[in-house]
This record gives C-alpha cells, structure tokens and sequence, in this order.
C-alpha cells in the first residue's frame, strides 16, 4: 500500500512539471505572437512623377500592416519626428534628412543632430544608401518625399520596411494630423499619450480661436517670402489652412488661387488689399539662411498698408512653418508662436 501510494506521488509529481512546462511553452508561444502583432494603417496620397504641375501623379491607396513597436525607423517629416520625440520615442528613429551641416533640422530637433542618428540627405534628396545602412523597419514620408522615384529607390534600399505616409489633408487639416499621432501611438502602443497630445491641440486651437473671434474686423494676410519674391496663401490650402481655418484669422482676400507654391502676388496687390495683420514667413531663410523678409516689406508701395502702420507684421519660424508644419505636436508650436506674437 505504501509502494502504491508513493508511486501515485512520483506520477502527481510528474504530471505538475508536465503541466508547468506546458504552460511555460503555452506561454512562450503566446508571446511570440503578441511580438508579431501588427497595425493596419491606410495610405492614401499623391505619389509625384517628373511633372512639376503634378498631372503625371499616381494615386497611391493602399493598406500596409505596420509591426507593433518597430525598432528602426526613418522618418522623412519633421512633424511626425517631433511628434515621436514628444511620445517618447527618439530611440525608435534610426535615421533623418538633416541637411547638409545638419542646417535642414529646425532647433527644436537639434536632439536628432547626434551622430547616432544617420543622416539620408535631405527631405527631397533622399540618400538611398544611408537609408540601407539604417536597415529600416519602417520609412516615414509625406509630401516632399512622396514621389514615384523614392518609392521604388525604397524598395530596393529597404526591401522588408513598411511605407507610411504621413502628411497631411489642407482642407481637413487638424483632423489629418489627429490621425496621424494616433497611427503613431497604436504603432508604439502609447494610445494614451496620443490621445494626451491630440487634447492639447483641441485646447491650442480653442485657446486662440477665442483670441481670433475679437479680431474679426482684422483682415490677415499670409505671406511666403522667397529672395525678395512674395505670394501669398487662402483658406483651405499650404498655409493658408492653418491660419484662417485652425485659427480664425479673417482673410484679406477669399478668392486667392489654390495652389502649393502659393499664388504670386505684388506690392501692389498688398495695398490694395490692406491687411491688419501680416504674417510673413522667409523660405530663403529656411533654405539657404538668406533672410530678405525685413527688405521685402519695407518700401513706400506699402508703406501705408495698415499692418505696416501699425508695425502688425509677424515673422513666423521659416523652418517650423516651411519644413516642420503638418503634425500634432508642431500645430502646438505654430500656435504658440502666433499666440505670443499677438501679445507684443
């Protein structure tokens, strides 16, 4: 009887480390999966050919399954990089376009400056080969990259990373780039820190929309200035979208022709339109460091403009509005910068 029962303990025995590696392997398989989980995201853009008025752009609509928390990525759009680096996630970026000299990134990515991260080039030229070396598991890109060349160079750089774009729809501005934060929080599975980010742009953009609906008697134009040459941008496109429809600003001219480059306008056409309010964004600054804003808008065709008068000409950030623009978390930025711009 004690053999019996001592052999019926040495089974129970095996039995329970029978159970307990079997749950252990249960496990181990479990995980494997929760590692190979991955989001749908869908792409839906304009993919430029050589045509520089786009008639030869491919649409480019799709669903690409995007592995949850991918390592290594290369993120060619400086709103979506500020919008990692405010969700933590600097560690996942592998590669940026930096410019030559690093003169491309605005200040507030001077983080991505360090040697750590490899530079591709530039937002338009792309170096395919640092893309290789970066061994990306995802590529982030928008307008500027988004072109037929770089999508088949990609796959030949990086033949197994998933394309995500992430650029923004101007006449759906803030909800675009809502999305965009939350693809990036389900990707890196912080959906709650998206969420945290995209609440604070509602609040950005109630905060100075409560400023703007005093200023409506105030006619704002926006004002690209490019070496001495100057257009301008309306409502519902570049530009255009995030200062009169984000944040309310009335519009010295409603029938302003939409393009990206912005419709070429005169000194002429800016006394007869007479705005308040000027804000005035310097490419060459951005491009080259060449700023000619301060010359371009001190002369006595305009001298007697009312925001000229009134000394109501707002420089804006060239490198957040003309490189960075399009994101949650440089939204936030632009209307910061404008807010405290009202205040002087």
């Amino acid at each position: 009887m004690k053999k019996l029962s001592l052999l019926f303990l040495v089974g129970l025995m095996f039995l329970l480390v029978a159970c307990s590696n079997g749950g252990s392997e249960d496990k181990k398989s479990s995980d494997k999966k929760e590692g190979n989980k991955t989001v749908k995201i869908e792409n839906n853009y304009k993919a430029n050919g050589e045509k520089r008025d786009g008639s030869d752009a491919k649409t480019v609509k799709e669903t690409v399954e995007v592995p949850t928390n991918p390592e290594k990525a290369v993120v060619f759009d400086y709103g979506t990089l500020d919008t990692m680096k405010e969700l933590g996630l600097e560690d996942k970026v592998k590669a940026v376009p930096k410019g030559e000299g690093n003169r491309s990134l605005p200040d507030f990515l001077s983080d991505f400056k360090d040697e750590k991260y490899l530079n591709t080039g530039s937002l338009k030229e792309v170096n395919f080969d640092k893309v290789a070396e970066a061994k990306p598991d995802v590529i982030y890109i928008s307008g500027r990259t988004a072109n037929q060349k770089n999508l088949d160079e990609f796959k030949k750089a990086a033949p197994d990373a998933k394309v995500v774009y992430v650029g923004v729809d101007n006449k759906d501005e803030i909800n675009s780039m809502k999305k965009n934060a939350e693809n990036l929080g389900k990707i890196y599975q912080k959906e709650d820190e998206a969420k945290d980010l995209n609440k604070k742009l509602d609040d950005k953009v109630a905060s100075i929309k409560e400023k703007t609906k005093d200023l409506k008697d105030k006619k704002a134009s926006f004002l690209l200035v490019n070496e001495g040459e100057l257009s301008t941008f309306g409502a519902g496109e570049r530009f255009g979208s995030m200062i009169f429809d984000t944040m309310g600003f009335t519009p010295a001219d409603d029938n302003i022709k939409n393009s990206k480059h912005g419709q070429n306008v005169t000194n002429e056409y800016i006394a007869e339109k007479n705005p308040s309010i000027i804000f005035a964004m310097d490419r060459g600054q951005a491009i080259s460091g060449n700023s000619t804003a301060k010359k371009a808008l001190n002369n006595d065709v305009i001298k007697n403009v009312d925001a000229i008068k009134e000394n109501k000409v707002y420089e804006l950030d060239p490198k957040l509005w003309y490189f960075a623009s399009g994101s949650t978390s440089t939204a936030i930025k632009q209307i910061d910068e404008v807010e405290k711009a009202l205040e002087k």
